[in-house]
């Protein structure tokens, strides 16, 4: 059973405020409709539906506009006033850059990926340089501009929000990120930063087709690797923001990395092991095959030619990846003996392999059956592509400004 919490009885004013909160959100998720159908949803009153949505209409949040129906009666629906602004993600996944706008209503209205140089000591000029070229091209909704509410800052880093602090970063150059005071300075509305595992798991949660499950854990596999974290519902960050930073978790040497240093989870399980397996069995004298589809060049043994190889019926790609599969399965098993979850969604270079969830994921499932004591959580890729951090980077900006009052929800 679910419980609501409240420090007192709930008086008058307190339930139109919650009313106004539900009914907000409501129209978010479902979009436009009738104050009839809100009050059989809800379970309101009609008379305090009606109250509340003249309420939202007086604020701007919702605009109301007249229907003729099939009998050609009159009826007035309520949908978002996307006017009221718009929310700018920004998710730095390096080397790329996505930039996105999102209106009040909870819809994408553009998406940018661009190419940055990581070698550049001046990365923040270059993001804010190509911040303010996405921003030149205005949006517009009746010969209105939607002005800029907000910004949300995405990095591959765990967050200390207190004192404002990036650890546990891959790459030195986004250590001192003063990104965020930039963009204040310059544009004078509130920015966010966030770790951008968390924003895709609020992504994951929220966005469209939102995902019922309440515990959940979403997992970046790329060069690095990292974990957002879901608890009941609510994003869990830890004591100092660092939660969900996996990849740090020591593993038991590998006996493919060809390395005798402490292996983490990151080393061990990250995308370019699956060349590190293939390499191994060309000089083995095993992977002939491989090695003659990537031209006899080393650097042209990569997970996405694997992927495809495998996927065309190739059993030495197959192996390979089968073999990969088992080197996830250890860092993903002590995550699910610590936290349980009923999914795991998985994201980054992983979706560069085709049919990934039949070579890598179902293979993973299999060995940690072998190893976890007690029911696994569903396995599957992310359901937003590419695009999940950035996503959650711009609903992010609109749930700490403007949906900040209206925190009810069902």
């Amino acid at each position: 059973m679910h419980r609501l919490k409240l420090h007192s009885a709930v008086n008058a004013n307190l339930q139109n405020t919650m009313n106004i909160s539900l009914i907000l959100n409501h129209v978010r998720k479902l979009g436009p409709t009738y104050r009839s159908e809100i009050s059989k949803v809800l379970n309101l009153s009609l008379p305090a539906v009606s109250r509340a949505v003249d309420q939202l209409i007086e604020l701007r949040y919702l605009k109301e506009r007249k229907i003729i129906t099939k009998h050609g009666r009159q009826a007035h629906e309520v949908e978002i006033n996307s006017q009221l602004g718009m929310s700018v993600g920004i998710s730095i996944e390096l080397p790329f850059l996505k930039i996105a706008k999102m209106d009040m209503a909870g819809h994408m209205l553009t998406v940018e990926e661009v190419v940055l140089d990581i070698t550049n000591s001046c990365i923040e000029d270059h993001i804010l340089q190509r911040l303010e070229y996405f921003l030149h091209h205005k949006q517009y909704i009746d010969d209105q501009e939607i002005p800029v509410i907000a910004f949300t800052i995405g990095v591959p880093a765990a967050i200390d929000l207190v004192h404002q602090k990036i650890y546990a970063v891959l790459y030195s150059n986004l250590k001192e990120l003063n990104l965020k005071r930039l963009i204040e300075s310059t544009y004078t509305v509130p920015v966010f930063l966030e770790n951008n595992e968390n924003l895709a798991i609020i992504a994951e949660k929220h966005y469209q087709n939102s995902i019922p499950e309440e515990n959940c854990v979403y997992i970046t596999i790329h060069y690095g690797i990292g974990a957002g974290i879901l608890f009941h519902g609510q994003l869990y960050r830890g004591a100092n923001g660092a939660a969900g930073e996996i990849g740090y978790q020591y593993i038991a040497s590998d006996g493919y990395a060809g390395t005798k240093e402490a292996q983490t989870f990151e080393s061990t399980g990250s995308i370019h092991q699956i060349q590190r397996i293939a390499l191994n069995l060309i000089h083995a004298g095993k992977g002939e095959d491989v090695f003659q589809a990537a031209n006899y060049s080393y650097e042209k043994v990569t997970h996405t030619l694997i992927g495809e190889m495998a996927n065309a019926g190739n059993a030495t790609a197959q192996t390979i990846l089968a073999s990969y599969a088992k080197l996830l399965a250890r860092g993903i098993g002590n995550i699910l003996v610590i936290l349980n979850p009923e999914l795991v969604v998985f994201g980054g270079n992983l979706l560069d392999i085709p049919n990934c969830e039949k070579f890598v994921l179902e293979p993973m499932r299999l060995q940690l059956e072998k190893s976890v004591p007690f029911p696994l959580p569903k396995f599957r890729l992310t359901r937003l592509g590419r695009e999940s951090a950035v996503i959650g980077a711009c609903q992010m900006g609109l749930e700490n400004t403007i949906l900040q009052a209206f925190p009810y929800n069902i």
